[in-house]
């Protein structure tokens, strides 16, 4: 992090000609599709020469995945992982082990600028095994070790809300993460009960957009400040916000960010080539949001550029008629958990949850193979867990999603106003 700017380009552009190096050596897919678009390997003198390559979506990625995987694959330690599918869409992928420490190491410097120090207990209101008794030993033996005091943020309601307070106060928690809209409604249950949480330093959102409502709200409820992160884990990047507030630091040694097409403020479609992953390489990857990058460093000080703004994927705060809220990043987690475990469930090939009733849910599947009973169940089972009886809920087979009128995929939205 120290590096000069000449030195820190230097290993950025060795590392950017090993990666393409190895993918037109190795990855049969990239040299097949580079030859198409008339794209021949030659080690880049600058980052600009990336620009030769052509733009890789994430459609033509799901289309071809097997053909991303290397000739010589056992010769890298990797693991499996698999994305939600924020686009209703979800992605698996192979992940180097150098790759994944390279995240944790990164990890814990972004969770640094908050003020977070390695020991420091941290309540998490997230995702994880939707359902709690699903919840491995392993799982439970690390958070006791890293101090975390994992609440399931699935949804969030007034008793809820009193509940987690409780059990945060006892747990002494210095931090709090989760999901910008769950946190959002805690926080405001919180500030009706005057309930306070006076140990809490700081709070870090993750997965969605922190609207400038959500900031505030959070903000004036639990009597602290907020610090945003953004990542990607397929393109594999992440971002973290320092104390300006002024944008987020992504790590520029471990991917190369571009902007494709960016409009007057610089704001265009973000293509991520990862400069680790050997084991499914990820070059110009396009996953469906829109930034800006910052032309100046922070004045902070720190080396790692910014990402001024993010416009990702939102969803609608689901509110239903029984007092319960369901935040739409939450379906996308629970679908990323059925994508994932494919030795008990069938892969899903794209979802859409719509609210159509304050006291109904529809849940749309594209599937040509049919829902596979079992995970019909478990949506059942874990729906009726954390919205309740009253909320029904409909699984229904489709040919075809529906599309905005920009042609996007939107995952989870309601058709009916939010209920107050």
């Amino acid at each position: 992090m120290s590096w000069p700017a000449g030195k820190r380009l230097e290993w950025r552009l060795q590392r950017l000609g090993d990666i393409l190096e190895f993918a037109w050596t190795h990855v049969p897919f990239y040299r097949e599709y580079w030859g198409d678009h008339g794209v021949s390997f030659s080690r880049p003198r600058a980052l600009e020469d990336l620009k030769r390559y052509p733009v890789l979506t994430k459609a033509v990625f799901r289309a071809n995945v097997q053909r991303f995987v290397p000739d010589n694959l056992e010769s890298i330690r990797h693991i499996h992982k698999s994305t939600g599918g924020t686009t209703g869409e979800p992605v698996r992928f192979l992940q180097d082990m150098e790759q994944w420490a390279l995240i944790q190491a990164f990890h814990w410097w972004g969770w640094g600028l908050a003020g977070y120090q390695v020991g420091d207990p941290v309540g998490l209101i997230a995702g994880g095994a939707v359902l709690p008794e699903a919840m491995t030993f392993k799982v439970k033996a690390r958070l006791f070790v890293e101090r975390r005091c994992f609440l399931f943020g699935i949804n969030m309601s007034r008793e809820l809300a009193v509940d987690y307070h409780r059990r945060l106060q006892r747990f002494r928690a210095k931090y709090l993460y989760g999901y910008p809209s769950v946190l959002f409604m805690f926080a405001r249950h919180l500030r009706e009960e005057k309930l306070a949480l006076p140990a809490l330093k700081a709070v870090i959102t993750t997965s969605e957009i922190l609207f400038p409502h959500y900031r505030k709200g959070i903000e004036e409820g639990l009597g602290c400040p907020v610090f945003d992160d953004f990542g990607c884990n397929d393109g594999g990047f992440q971002a973290y916000e320092c104390s300006r507030h002024q944008g987020m630091h992504y790590n520029d040694l471990q991917a190369v960010l571009e902007v494709a097409e960016p409009d007057a403020a610089g704001k265009g479609r973000l293509l991520i080539t990862n400069l680790w992953n050997k084991s499914m390489p990820f070059v110009r990857y396009e996953n469906g949001d829109l930034v800006a990058l910052a032309d100046a460093l922070c004045p902070c000080g720190t080396a790692f550029p910014m990402i001024s703004s993010v416009e990702g994927r939102t969803y609608d705060l689901l509110t239903f008629s029984n007092g319960r809220c369901m935040s739409g990043s939450i379906i996308v987690h629970i679908m990323g958990k059925i994508e994932g475990d494919s030795t008990r469930f069938s892969g899903v090939d794209g979802y859409q949850a719509v609210q159509t009733a304050p006291d109904a849910l529809e849940l749309r599947v594209r599937e040509p193979r049919g829902v596979n009973p079992e995970a019909s169940r478990y949506f059942q089972e874990v729906f009726r867990r954390y919205l309740g009886e009253e909320v029904r809920l409909t699984i229904r087979e489709v040919e075809a999603l529906e599309v905005t009128k920009a042609g996007k995929l939107k995952p989870v939205w309601s058709e009916i106003p939010t209920l107050r």
